[in-house]
């Protein structure tokens, strides 16, 4: 992976580390124009190929937050109030989409995407098809740890 991309809500309560091998001049974020995402300002990015890791450090301060289908928890630092971006999950895996607002790159150009018009099942599909593979830690990272030491989703 040649591009490594980290970001963290304003607290530092919610943090990722992104990687992909999507050169950083090519990344192109979506901004969607549903309500939530529209009030958040949101611009964000995914790599299906990619990698990414959430670490949340006061589980009390995250809000997972679901909306219409209920198909994906769209995570809000209840300490900061910062949206650092969505995760959908089943028994194969965890991906993400995250945003980009939160790093040195908030400014490289979005696309406007709208997804109203998709189905549940439609909508499940397309985002694990998009989003990227991902792992989340809860808790504080402790030195010369590896990922699978500590408290994982």
């Amino acid at each position: 992976m040649n591009t490594r991309v980290q970001g963290q809500c304003q607290c530092g309560n919610l943090s990722f580390e992104f990687e992909t091998n999507i050169k950083l001049e090519d990344i192109r974020l979506r901004s969607c124009d549903c309500s939530f995402c529209r009030g958040h300002a949101t611009r964000c990015f995914s790599d299906p190929a990619g990698r990414a890791h959430i670490s949340v450090r006061d589980e009390t301060l995250l809000q997972r937050y679901r909306f219409a289908h209920e198909t994906t928890d769209f995570l809000i630092c209840d300490g900061c109030g910062i949206y650092l971006g969505a995760v959908i999950s089943n028994t194969e895996g965890c991906w993400s989409t995250l945003n980009f607002c939160l790093t040195a790159h908030k400014d490289l150009p979005a696309d406007p995407v709208s997804y109203g018009g998709q189905s549940r099942t439609d909508r499940i599909e397309q985002r694990i098809g998009r989003f990227t593979p991902t792992t989340i830690s809860i808790g504080p990272r402790r030195p010369g740890c590896d990922d699978n030491e500590q408290d994982t989703v």
